[in-house]
């Protein structure tokens, strides 16, 4: 489950602040119900990336929390590709979240048990 209190707060420690509470819930909201991590996560890179939340932090914002969801179901993901990936969909605005979740994929692999 995704905190929006959570969200906020790790965007402060960027220098952000809240601007827009109602579009970001909604896209929590949207991330909470999905079962798939790939489709859940590219919900709040949209609804951070797009929407637009915060002053400022929006992309580290959403790189950290996308980051951190992974990693907690074991999903490694390559920092350079999905940073520089984040950057991508922002200068793109890119805002379908099938292309979104495809992209994610592309950058972050299930941890494989050897």
């Amino acid at each position: 489950m995704v905190n929006i209190n959570y969200i906020i707060k790790l965007n402060r420690k960027f220098g952000g602040a809240l601007l827009n509470k109602h579009n970001l819930d909604f896209d929590i909201q949207m991330a909470n119900r999905e079962n798939n991590i790939y489709k859940s996560n590219a919900c709040i890179v949209r609804g951070i990336i797009a929407g637009h939340p915060f002053s400022d932090g929006n992309k580290r914002t959403a790189l950290t929390v996308i980051s951190k969801r992974f990693n907690k179901v074991g999903i490694i993901c390559d920092e350079e590709k999905l940073t520089k990936g984040i950057i991508s969909i922002a200068k793109k605005n890119i805002t379908n979240i099938g292309n979104i979740s495809k992209r994610l994929r592309k950058w972050c692999r299930k941890q494989s048990i050897t």
